[in-house]
């Protein structure tokens, strides 16, 4: 006799029912990893713009003409 798989409820699932409660499992799965790539992407080019950024200031500061630490305020 084929054991009966109960919901959080306590109602007994049908086998249509434990098909897609395991496919949604497969799916929040699969999103969850997706969600890590996105973040671990978001991360790195948030850090390569900075990185370029930074270096664009770098080269303005090089002329004294711009006058970037007075218009910065000091800031940058």
């Amino acid at each position: 006799m084929a054991t009966r798989k109960t919901s959080a409820s306590g109602a007994y699932m049908s086998q249509y029912d434990n098909e897609v409660e395991a496919r949604l499992k497969a799916i929040e799965t699969e999103l969850k990893a997706l969600r890590t790539q996105c973040d671990a992407h978001t991360h790195a080019a948030a850090g390569g713009d900075d990185a370029r950024l930074n270096e664009l200031i770098r080269i303005l500061k090089l002329n004294p003409e711009l006058n970037i630490e007075k218009l910065s305020k000091g800031l940058l």
